[in-house]
């Protein structure tokens, strides 16, 4: 990086194109702060500075980056009529004056000095505000406040673009860590092993302080155990907790059956500090269902509210972990012949349909760093792409639970049913057969550097499981081609005869390799058609890649009717 002092003797305005310049190439949020405040004082010889942050929801600045202050700056809230900042905030104007004349100062050992503070904007919102200074009997220079207002205004461009990136990063992270939790699930450690697996991987991707995943007392549904800690209270807090469920956030969560998200939970009745720590400011709690019952949650806490974005990564979270605790209850009921045949469906369902997204959305998650240096609106467009593969694992991962819950049960239960049911497709293969269905699927699925060819003209709708079950055949095909063939194209093709329909899948590449050639994917293919009296052939093409043909008894149906 260039020295910032190395220009100190250039004209101001040339000294204020070198700090914009800067500011404008870091997309790291926290560097640029300390940037800014830096710049600040430099462009008009400031003994000290402080840059802070607007939080709209409290209406407060948070301290956030400091400049030869005190170092207990950093954090410091300061709402308004508190201070500098929040002369600012009160105003929503510069303020100009010696720092003692402001009510309320946090630094009454400054009080001679002369401060200006100016507020940063973008698109009309405040985002902070950087306050700087000069002790006498020094004074600033007369321009400084319209030099420093227009710095702000570059720094609030600045800001808006590392916010950009820090959501996309988030987004990245959140990805990565549903893949990681399916990992644990599918690597079938026992049930303690594999929530504290999760919980100190919500901690390490997602950098939660805090995290808790307790389960409701099977023998007394009343009390949440809390024994599966993560981050600084698995540090901090030995043995086990057992807490009422009418009390505290994590209560909440089990009473109502849905989310809570609090910001301040020092304004919530009965709130629970954990034992011998001083708490957290916002907590976010998402119960576990498990068969349309909640049986724990999944619980963070932190100094910094959460959002919306955090909110659906946890819910995702607690489905694959209710997924994860409805196994093992399956496989302590092993003994029955029809509880363990159940259990390999659904080991079947999770690694044809969920498996398969997670593994696209990690090739594309790999990739997305370098679009977004390249090219903002590249990145974004690839993390629409991703969090629409996200929508789809977690619809997928829906369907599973409804499909879980005992046929005696009511069908209240709302809280399993998708958001928003154009992501599952299985619904589009009802409504519109496989030939609307599938395209969709595979445009989110293949990368953009896999050419693709899709044609269905010769095809007709069939009797939905039968379409079903060439969904799925052609979900782990494509899949298998994007991790093991290394080709440049696909072809995915449909059609009928007078007695059978089929479904291709060819690719150029080089084929599967032998030890794919004996697992899950594969075995769990030729069972779906072999149930409905259909087959799987293999077919090596040449002068290279190979033919995946899905072979079925033809059995026509309108569309809209199973």
């Amino acid at each position: 990086m260039t020295d910032p002092h190395s220009d100190a003797t250039d004209s101001p305005q040339a000294l204020l194109r070198h700090f914009v310049e800067e500011i404008s190439s870091e997309l790291q949020l926290q560097p640029l702060l300390a940037r800014i405040a830096e710049y600040a004082c430099l462009l008009i010889g400031a003994d000290d500075g402080t840059i802070g942050l607007h939080d709209r929801h409290r209406n407060l600045i948070r301290t956030a980056a400091v400049y030869r202050m005190p170092e207990r700056e950093l954090g410091a809230e300061m709402g308004p009529g508190v201070g500098l900042a929040g002369a600012v905030l009160e105003s929503g104007q510069p303020v100009v004056a010696r720092y003692g004349d402001i009510a309320r100062i946090t630094l009454p050992e400054l009080a001679d000095n002369q401060v200006i503070g100016v507020p940063i904007h973008w698109k009309g919102e405040l985002t902070g505000f950087f306050g700087i200074g000069v002790a006498p009997p020094r004074v600033l220079p007369p321009d400084a406040l319209e030099t420093l207002q227009t710095f702000a205004r570059h720094a609030g461009i600045a800001i808006a673009n590392a916010h950009r990136y820090e959501r996309a990063r988030r987004r990245t992270a959140r990805f990565e860590l549903v893949a990681r939790v399916a990992k644990i699930i599918n690597a079938g450690a026992d049930l303690k092993s594999m929530l504290q697996q999760a919980a100190d991987a919500v901690h390490d991707v997602l950098e939660f302080p805090n995290v808790d995943i307790p389960l409701l007392d099977p023998d007394d549904p009343g009390v949440l155990v809390v024994e599966i800690r993560g981050g600084g209270y698995k540090r901090q807090i030995q043995g086990i907790d057992r807490l009422p469920i009418e009390r505290g956030v994590m209560g909440k969560a089990v009473r109502e059956r849905r989310a809570q998200r609090v910001d301040d939970v020092g304004a919530v009745p009965g709130y629970i500090t954990p034992p011998t720590t001083e708490g957290a400011r916002a907590e976010l709690a998402v119960p576990i269902f498990c068969a349309g019952e909640v049986v724990g949650v999944v619980n963070v806490e932190g100094e910094q509210p959460y959002d919306e974005l955090d909110q659906r990564t946890i819910e995702i979270i607690a489905d694959h972990l209710g997924i994860a605790i409805q196994n093992a209850r399956l496989h302590e009921q092993n003994r029955e012949a029809a509880v363990w045949q159940e259990r390999m469906r659904l080991r079947g369902e999770l690694h044809d349909s969920v498996t398969q997204i997670l593994s696209s959305i990690s090739l594309l998650a790999q990739a997305l760093p370098s679009a977004w240096r390249s090219s903002a609106q590249e990145g974004e467009r690839r993390a629409k792409r991703l969090a629409e593969l996200a929508q789809s694992a977690f619809a997928e991962m829906r369907a599973l639970l409804r499909e879980l819950r005992p046929p005696h049960e009511s069908h209240s239960g709302r809280h399993i049913l998708p958001q928003n049911r154009d992501f599952l497709g299985l619904d589009r293969l009802r409504d519109g057969g496989l030939g609307a269905a599938l395209p969709k699927l595979l445009e989110a699925m293949i990368p953009e550097t896999l050419a693709r060819r899709y044609r269905f003209d010769r095809y007709r709708p069939q009797h939905l499981p039968h379409e079903e079950a060439m969904y799925r055949v052609c979900q782990e095909a494509v899949s298998n081609v994007i991790r093991h063939s290394g080709a440049r194209e696909v072809a995915v093709e449909a059609h009928v005869d007078a007695n059978h329909a089929y479904l291709s899948i060819r690719d150029d590449g080089g084929g599967l390799p032998p030890t794919a050639r004996g697992g899950i994917g594969l075995k769990s293919m030729r069972d779906r058609l072999a149930r409905l009296g259909g087959e799987l052939q293999l077919k090596p093409m040449l002068p290279n890649g190979l033919d995946v043909v899905a072979c079925l008894p033809r059995r026509d149906r309108e569309i809209g009717n199973a």
